[in-house]
């Protein structure tokens, strides 16, 4: 039975607790395990698993892929895109963060319910918008709203945009991407509650010399109907069993196997100026740097392979290999 104190111990230890003279408890076998504590902000719950941020992170860097490769040919010049966050944080605290002005894009993210907002600050617009107007790709020292022209060409550069993305989830997703509204100012875009957690993913894009920024910020409820989806293949694409890898090493040989290549059998060669090109006639006889008693070369795909020599095979030409070329 437990001991039950008097009103005197009672008395004296409300006393030691107010004057905070109440020692440390005695270690014992009936001391409690150490405690491990870790800080946690209910006004910043993370409700996206380490699983499903790997997920996400993995389409994002395809993402950041696809624009990488659609950009160069349109701007003519050298572009790299690359991934360098995502976070979870409220709308408000992204807003906030958003410089003024810069390009904001409303984002219809059907078929799943709700907006995202695409931002690209100025460092990046205006590098687009000088090179696809046959500019050097220069920003500028101050950021000013865009005109009306530097808006249609900032359109296009958004719907390219969104076919990168679109791309880049089609194994997961077959989104049907849309702009709905383009503003300058994010105080006056308001697609969730400025208390919702967002998933905002940050892009450093490099175009010739200069290097701009990119922000995605999708609401985590708009991401909630396929977070599972996205925690799977990210467990999926990691976790590949040995049996997984051998079924597809070969089906991606018995693929390349079936790809044709070309083979040329080399007899010679000839260094002409463009004057002789030019004044060839038909009857000409242009003289090769290899003799008929040497071996010709073989090429695979336009690579050196093989050394052969010519004659034929019923009514066709061809050629007998000889070695192969070690280089």
């Amino acid at each position: 039975m437990a001991d039950i104190l008097s009103q005197d111990e009672v008395d004296l230890l409300l006393g030691a607790v107010s004057e905070g003279d109440l020692g440390e408890g005695e270690s014992g076998p009936s001391a409690e395990p150490e405690m491990h504590l870790t800080t946690y902000d209910f006004r910043r719950p993370e409700r996206v698993s380490k699983e499903q941020l790997k997920g996400l992170q993995s389409l994002f860097e395809a993402f950041s892929r696809e624009m990488s490769i659609i950009f160069p040919p349109y701007l003519r010049t050298v572009v790299r895109v690359d991934l360098t966050s995502i976070d979870q944080l409220t709308y408000d605290e992204f807003i906030l963060s958003v410089a003024r002005p810069t390009s904001l894009s409303i984002v219809s993210m059907a078929p799943l319910e709700g907006n995202a907002v695409l931002e690209m600050s100025p460092s990046m617009v205006f590098p687009i918008v000088d090179r696809v107007l046959g500019g050097k790709g220069m920003t500028l020292s101050e950021p000013r709203e865009l005109t009306e022209i530097e808006n249609r060409i900032i359109q296009r550069i958004v719907m390219m945009l969104l076919d990168s993305l679109r791309r880049s989830w089609e194994q997961l997703i077959e989104f049907r991407l849309s702009v709905i509204q383009q503003e300058s100012d994010p105080l006056i875009v308001q697609i969730v509650a400025g208390s919702e957690m967002v998933i905002l993913v940050g892009y450093e894009v490099h175009i010739g010399e200069t290097v701009g920024t990119m922000n995605f910020c999708i609401p985590l409820m708009v991401l909630n109907p396929i977070l599972d989806q996205i925690s799977q293949q990210a467990h999926f694409s990691r976790r590949m069993t040995d049996e997984q890898a051998r079924m597809t090493r070969r089906a991606i040989e018995k693929s390349v196997m079936r790809a044709s290549v070309p083979v040329d059998a080399i007899l010679g060669h000839a260094r002409l100026s463009l004057y002789d090109i030019a004044h060839l006639q038909v009857g000409d006889v242009i003289q090769l740097n290899a003799s008929p008693r040497d071996p010709m070369e073989v090429e695979i795909g336009g690579v050196r392979k093989f050394l052969a020599r010519p004659g034929r095979r019923q009514e066709h030409h061809a050629v007998k290999l000889l070695a192969f070329i070690r280089e």
